[in-house]
């Protein structure tokens, strides 16, 4: 059933994707790796990397020994081709852990797709490199004085048979550690949408500087830099799609679906917020009684658990119709915007009932805080995501009248 159109006529009809079974199997021998991770090395990761402020070299190869740099990547370039469905119950699992390790296998299970939307002879090079070798593709379309829209300053000159990139990318997740970057410019004289185009830029390409940026409050230890490109140039053949469909590229063929991601990302780290909080008012007692036993305590118990339970039904909405090829833009917008208000609850809620000592960079709790405010951030603002519904709301209003006005 459509969103927008709840009271259609013969709107019911079976959208639960039939995944294969073996399939199915397979995912789940993932998400009990994932788990078993969790429990003898997740929190051990977390503590070293909180304490070095950056990722140990060590864990990105155990990433990709254990196999969870290639979860979502085509069977054709060897990934385990889950779609979203399946995936996202392991993702949420993932996301129990320290925010950086989520980056890193969100990173590379979702921005590979940019690169999927390429030519046949670019998905044969990079994709293999990702499973292979466990290449990073990092995704530039955030500018430091505009936004992540049709303002684009990043331009794109056509010289000589080559294209020329000038312009400042910023806020661009792991740039440093990427073997290729897909960059979103404005062609020049370009306007609108249609105005975009997307370019693979690899590492260390001349006219290419990155600039490290400080750490953020959360996900201690994830590489964000700011790109500048100065004359940068980049060939015919590393065009990614065609030229104008950098839009496409950037929303359809990547944002909508890492939307969705960080969704389910917050309904993990809440889970986990929720857990953590659970545990401590069963084990803490106040004038004599368990806090578990105090009602007040109880009903916010409840509303959490409601609350993440509600967030992660919107986010498998969103993965059922994009395994079923569907536009999701709505849906993911709609999974993100409810995520990332929820996921600030719900750890508001775990810092309130661990009271005081819930404020100790020892708590279990406190990253936990400070972790889930990226996710407000990551591919779009709640702002960003109640202007993409709004604008689907008012185009099905206009699309309804007009029906009206031709059936009468």
């Amino acid at each position: 059933m459509d969103i927008l159109n709840p009271s259609a006529r013969d709107a019911i009809a079976p959208s639960f994707p039939s995944y294969d079974a073996d399939l199915v199997a397979r995912a789940n021998e993932i998400r009990n790796r994932v788990i078993q991770f969790r429990e003898e090395e997740g929190a051990e990761w977390g503590a070293q990397i909180e304490r070095d402020e950056r990722i140990p070299d060590a864990l990105w190869a155990r990433i990709r020994e254990l196999g969870f740099h290639k979860l979502t990547q085509p069977t054709w370039v060897g990934g385990e081709g889950l779609p979203l469905g399946l995936y996202f119950p392991i993702l949420e699992e993932v996301a129990h852990m320290h925010g950086t390790i989520r980056m890193m296998v969100h990173a590379y299970n979702s921005i590979w797709r940019t690169v999927g939307q390429g030519t046949r002879e670019q998905q044969e090079y990079w994709l293999k490199k990702l499973v292979n070798e466990g290449a990073l593709v990092a995704f530039a379309l955030t500018e430091p004085d505009n936004g992540t829209g049709i303002d684009l300053r990043t331009i794109a000159t056509y010289q000589n048979g080559k294209f020329v990139l000038n312009g400042r990318k910023h806020l661009i997740t792991f740039a440093e550690e990427a073997a290729v970057i897909a960059v979103i410019a404005k062609m020049e004289g370009g306007a609108g949408r249609t105005g975009l185009t997307a370019f693979l830029v690899p590492q260390g390409r001349k006219g290419m500087k990155l600039t490290p940026m400080p750490h953020m409050m959360g996900d201690k230890g994830c590489s964000h830099a700011v790109i500048e490109f100065d004359n940068c140039e980049v060939g015919e053949d590393e065009v990614l799609g065609e030229i104008g469909e950098g839009f496409g590229v950037a929303v359809r063929g990547f944002l909508d679906q890492s939307r969705a991601c960080i969704a389910q990302s917050a309904v993990g780290l809440a889970q986990e917020a929720l857990d953590r909080a659970l545990d401590h008012v069963r084990r803490r007692t106040t004038f004599g009684k368990a806090l578990a036993s105090r009602q007040a305590v109880q009903m916010r118990l409840a509303e959490m658990q409601i609350a993440i339970q509600a967030a992660r039904l919107l986010c498998l909405d969103a993965a059922y119709k994009y395994d079923q090829g569907r536009d999701i833009s709505l849906e993911a917008a709609i999974a993100k915007a409810n995520a990332i208000r929820m996921v600030g609850e719900v750890t508001d809620g775990a810092l309130s009932l661990y009271g005081g000592i819930g404020y100790a960079v020892t708590s279990p709790v406190e990253r936990l805080y400070r972790d889930a405010r990226s996710l407000w951030f990551e591919e779009g603002t709640l702002e960003m995501q109640k202007m993409t519904i709004a604008e689907a709301l008012l185009a099905e209003a206009r699309r309804r009248d007009r029906a009206q006005k031709r059936a009468e």
